[in-house]
């Protein structure tokens, strides 16, 4: 195989913001995607229009949607900016895309966190949406040297 002779490159990667470092983090994620799916769904009755990029105004509203959804306590000075800061890990992994909407990926977990059926059933003895967050990490990458490098999937091999 051609890994035989990998280099030694000096590189760190990452998912997310630190904001990302929580407990319960599966949990959260999985309410974070009921509450941001229900979010745009009320913003579109109201707008008729969803666009997150570069929408301090929209993502001002969705720090206080996840707040009076007890999702946040406290209360933050720089309302957009924690919106994006909560969301960034779930455009990392997959789960949503740039503009705040859950992709296939995200929309299967949300169904099965919704359906709360965590069984076991594949190869690695995972529960089902563990499983999911697995196959998402083998699928971060990041580039070095105009090259694509996958770390969990270096880390497993």
């Amino acid at each position: 195989m051609g890994y035989l002779n990998i280099p030694f490159k000096n590189y760190c990667w990452c998912i997310g913001t630190t904001s990302f470092r929580t407990d319960k983090l599966n949990l959260k994620i999985e309410k974070q995607l009921e509450l941001l799916d229900n979010f745009k769904n009320l913003a579109l009755e109201e707008t008729g229009q969803w666009n997150w990029e570069g929408n301090n105004t929209l993502q001002e509203k969705y720090y206080n949607y996840l707040h009076k959804n007890n999702f946040l306590v406290g209360t933050a000075t720089r309302r957009a900016k924690d919106a994006r800061e909560k969301t960034s890990g779930l455009v990392e992994i997959g789960l949503i895309n740039s503009n705040r909407e859950l992709t296939e990926v995200g929309y299967n977990l949300l169904e099965l966190s919704k359906q709360g059926n965590f069984s076991i059933d594949n190869d690695y003895n995972l529960p089902s949406d563990s499983y999911i967050y697995f196959k998402q990490l083998l699928k971060t990458s990041v580039g070095n040297n105009g090259k694509l490098i996958r770390p969990f999937l270096i880390f497993s091999y």
